[in-house]
């Protein structure tokens, strides 16, 4: 009998589980070696092999300061990209969100909106966080958009922050606290 993957959180068209290494020999190598995903992330443009990966995803299973989960469509259980919570701190109630769509098929609008708002609730209702804070390139205006879809409260822009193409670009930063959130039309309906 094949072992099922458990799934965690589940939407109408995306569901969460934790990443394995099968993951980060495949999809995850190539998400994270593919210049167009790192750009719009920010990232400096270097080669990931699977065993880097795989020595990050061990690093932070045990990590109390981060969540990643790997995202995969609702019908077919396909990954499609990762979502994290980083720079937890349990203190001060607060996270840091990051969301990828690797495959560029499921790179949508409804894919991403309904992604990043179970990874808010999760953050707020299952970890019991107080704000979560995000942020993206100016250049990259469907990540940052999403946000203020989501009613997250834009709090300023930090000044050339990335380096692209040969120039500076500035990046957006969000945040939003849980008490508006739990009143927020914008949560899933799980």
């Amino acid at each position: 009998m094949k072992n099922k993957k458990k799934f965690l959180i589940e939407g109408k068209l995306v569901k969460f589980r934790s990443p394995s290494k099968e993951d980060a020999k495949g999809i995850w190598s190539e998400w994270f070696n593919n210049l167009e995903n790192l750009i719009m992330l920010g990232r400096v443009p270097l080669p990931n092999t699977p065993e880097q990966q795989i020595a990050y995803m061990i690093e932070n299973q045990d990590d109390s300061k981060r969540v990643i989960f790997v995202v995969c469509t609702k019908s077919s259980s396909k990954p499609i990209g990762v979502v994290s919570l980083s720079n937890i701190n349990r203190y001060h109630q607060s996270a840091q969100t990051g969301l990828l769509i690797g495959e560029k098929k499921y790179r949508n609008f409804k894919i991403a909106l309904e992604t990043m708002s179970l990874l808010t609730e999760f953050a707020f209702m299952h970890m019991n966080l107080n704000r979560c804070d995000a942020s993206a390139l100016k250049i990259n205006p469907q990540s940052y958009l999403l946000n203020k879809f989501l009613g997250w409260r834009k709090v300023g822009e930090k000044k050339q922050s990335h380096y692209h193409n040969g120039t500076f670009v500035d990046s957006i930063l969000y945040e939003i606290l849980k008490k508006n959130w739990v009143n927020s039309n914008k949560r899933p309906n799980l």
